[in-house]
């Protein structure tokens, strides 16, 4: 899998980072205490890590 492609496994890990980032954000340009706003991205993360994990594993090619 060098042709430089993105495989599902990559957007998902993707998906994983993107509300952590955007809490990380809101919590620094905000007036949302820092862990507050990152506990709030961990749900939507955490819901994709179970959807990774159990509904859509990744399978042997």
């Amino acid at each position: 899998m060098l042709s430089g492609e993105l495989a599902t496994a990559d957007l998902v890990l993707a998906a994983m980072a993107l509300p952590l980032l955007v809490a990380s954000l809101v919590g620094v340009v905000f007036a949302v205490q820092f862990g507050v706003a990152m506990g709030a991205g961990s749900v939507p993360a955490g819901g994709t890590l179970g959807y990774a994990l159990f509904y859509d594993p990744p399978a042997s090619e």
